[in-house]
């Protein structure tokens, strides 16, 4: 208290001081010391928030609604008062109210009507016009609509939580990872995975095409874990479900929802499923879902802290709660570990769909896509593809990559050393790998990362598949 008697006073507010002094009924025997003061004991405590949970703490907020009904009166002369100051012209200096010179008339109703904020609506063009219809460029405003067709308008968060509270800066960081621009991977982008993208749709897209199919006492899926070894394409599925239904995707990874701090992880996962309902439809992806909830996190292990126990409880319960409602809202998995994953977690995920390594013939559609059209009447290219069993997307990829390295070689070394001009290149440069060597090295380069854990994958379906 007289720390704060002392700051009133250093910002002249004595009237104050004096109603401090004499309700707290503060010692004139004693004083602030030299060395310390309000502003100090503030940046010291600042600081040492900051340096103990990594953020400043909050020192005000905004009161809820009820909290303001039930403020304490104001005494009714104070506020006459204080009204009467309001009311006073503000081209009044107070040396002249001091020196006792009549206030100059002033017309209540005029200075109301000029000190009205103006809220009148103003319209103007989106796109300006030169005022002739005629030369208008078709083809920019056209440019401008696609532009604005790309980018995702969210509906605002509203009262979901009150402005300037934690709760309402954490769904903020949620919100910033869904996504809001067209990813522009569609299903027949995918080669193969034709199960698959089946039961993506039937998930998806089906329910919100016909709607009048899904009312029943059965729900659609609503969740679903896509599992197998890295680089078949499991990302590459939730982005054509995120480009082609067009409803509000959120891409969750362990670090949107798992913060070191005590309670924050449950905060977070709750606020994420409110954001979720809130913006529905919508579909909450969760990448390597095995670090988020798995075996290591069991309820039963001795290595299980409290707050991981607490954590995991929030999470399924939340997911739980998911599955048994119909607020249109789909749980998208993905792990390249799905023995990591504990009972629980598995029992919320309806559909768990392999998504294998490609076939001869999505491997044969995915390479012709990077090589000349003339290597496709080639039979040692039909050799090449026969001899990549075992290869993901993503290794045959590295091998188009490699290929595409050493045929771009020659062609810097002839441009350093000007033997021939940046605009010859077209001469010698297709665009897609040329020659069949330069794959066959690379293939031989390059070995698959994948195939000798493929059987695992199916084993595990054997025992937990429902596909």
């Amino acid at each position: 208290m007289y720390l704060i008697a002392e700051f009133l006073r250093e910002q002249g507010c004595i009237d104050t001081v004096e109603s401090l002094v004499k309700e707290a009924q503060l010692s004139g025997d004693y004083q602030v010391c030299d060395n310390i003061d309000l502003d100090t004991v503030l940046v010291e405590f600042s600081d040492y928030h900051y340096a103990k949970y990594n953020k400043y703490p909050k020192i005000c907020k905004k009161i809820e609604p009820t909290a303001c009904n039930n403020a304490v009166n104001i005494n009714p002369i104070k506020k006459e008062k204080i009204n009467r100051n309001l009311r006073k012209p503000a081209d009044v200096r107070p040396t002249e109210l001091a020196k006792g010179k009549p206030l100059p008339k002033v017309n209540n109703v005029q200075a109301a009507a000029d000190n009205e904020p103006n809220l009148g609506i103003t319209v103007t063009p989106v796109f300006q016009s030169s005022g002739n219809a005629e030369h208008v460029n078709v083809s920019a405003v056209n440019e401008e609509v696609a532009h604005f067709a790309k980018e995702r308008i969210l509906k605002p968060i509203g009262n979901l939580y009150q402005l300037g509270t934690e709760w309402r800066d954490m769904a903020d960081t949620i919100s910033r990872d869904i996504v809001m621009t067209d990813l522009n991977v569609h299903w027949d982008d995918i080669e193969g995975l034709k199960e698959c993208k089946s039961l993506l749709k039937e998930a998806t897209v089906y329910p919100m095409k016909y709607p009048e199919l899904f009312g029943g006492k059965l729900a659609p899926w609503q969740g679903i874990l896509l599992y197998g070894p890295p680089g078949t394409g499991k990302t590459m599925l939730a982005k054509a479900v995120a480009t082609e239904c067009k409803i509000t995707f959120f891409n969750i990874s362990s670090t949107s929802i798992v913060s070191k701090w005590r309670g924050d992880s449950e905060k977070l996962v709750r606020i994420l499923f409110d954001l979720a309902e809130h913006h529905a439809p919508a579909v909450i992806f969760i990448d390597e879902a095995d670090w988020v909830v798995g075996s290591h996190a069991d309820v039963t292990s001795s290595n299980c802290t409290d707050p991981a126990r607490r954590f995991r409880a929030e999470l399924l319960a939340r997911m739980d709660g998911l599955v048994s409602s119909k607020n249109g809202i789909l749980l998208l998995a993905a792990t390249n570990s799905p023995w990591e994953l504990d009972a629980a977690l598995l029992r919320r995920l309806e559909k768990r769909i392999l998504v294998d390594l490609p076939d001869v013939r999505s491997r044969f559609e995915f390479l012709r896509s990077y090589v000349h059209v003339d290597l496709l009447q080639d039979k040692d290219f039909f050799e090449l593809v026969q001899k990549t069993e075992g290869y993901s997307c993503a290794d045959l990829k590295l091998i188009c990559k490699e290929a595409w390295m050493m045929q771009l070689r020659p062609i810097w070394q002839m441009l350093e050393e000007n033997k021939i001009v940046r605009g010859e290149i077209g001469k010698i440069h297709h665009g897609a790998i040329s020659k069949l060597n330069y794959l066959q090295i690379a293939f031989d380069r390059i070995k698959p990362t994948s195939k000798h854990i493929a059987d695992m994958y199916k084993q595990w379906k054997e025992k937990f598949g429902a596909s």
